[in-house]
């Protein structure tokens, strides 16, 4: 190991405290999102398209959309402290997602890290798309997700970090197994306590300062 720890954060839910994603679907799917989610985790649907399908159901003009998130959604306390308090160590930090680059940046204050996450593409008249993440890496499974959080925590774990991983929900489960510590709150923690895989709990990040 080099000796350094890389903090590996989930989004939506983990550095927010509610999820972008669930708030703006909630808002504008005009389909019943939640009931494709059930198709997905059921097996019926793919991760990646239920996504897709998500997104082109979701009916907002761009400034209305942001507006809304920025009004609903706010950053877990004690983040940026935490951020600082990680740089002052000379430890790196790594945003981790599926959720939206363009909604990770109305929360962010112009904080520069390395992030995995996909984006939005606003294509006018109330219409979105998906855009995959551009920098995602080689899937390790065959989940087909949009993201793969395992081929983040693996390729940081090679270059010798320690890995340290905070997440909120279903989605961080599979990578969060391979980091060497975890960090977890709400469904992820409900997910690794039934698994007896261990972990720490947080509420907020005063709780790791």
């Amino acid at each position: 190991m080099n000796g350094k720890k890389c903090y590996i954060l989930d989004f939506d839910g983990t550095v927010t405290a509610l999820d972008t994603l669930v708030v703006a679907f909630d808002r504008y799917c005009i389909v019943d999102w939640r009931e494709l989610e059930n198709e997905m985790r059921a097996g019926r649907k793919e991760r990646h398209q239920t996504l897709v399908d998500e997104v082109e159901s979701m009916k907002a003009e761009k400034e209305e959309l942001f507006d809304f998130i920025k009004k609903n959604v706010s950053v877990r306390k004690g983040f940026f402290d935490f951020v600082k308090k990680v740089r002052e160590n000379g430890d790196e930090i790594v945003i981790l997602s599926g959720g939206f680059r363009s909604f990770a940046d109305l929360f962010m204050n112009n904080v520069e890290v390395e992030a995995y996450i996909n984006d939005i593409k606003y294509l006018g008249n109330k219409n979105w798309e998906l855009v995959p993440c551009r920098n995602a890496l080689p899937p390790l499974c065959n989940k087909n997700c949009s993201n793969c959080k395992r081929a983040v925590v693996e390729k940081y774990k090679n270059e010798g970090f320690e890995t340290i991983y905070f997440g909120d929900g279903e989605t961080d489960f599979c990578g969060s197994r391979y980091a060497d510590r975890i960090y977890a709150t709400d469904e992820l923690a409900e997910k690794l306590a039934s698994e007896n895989v261990k972990f720490t709990y947080f509420k907020d990040y005063t709780d790791i300062l």
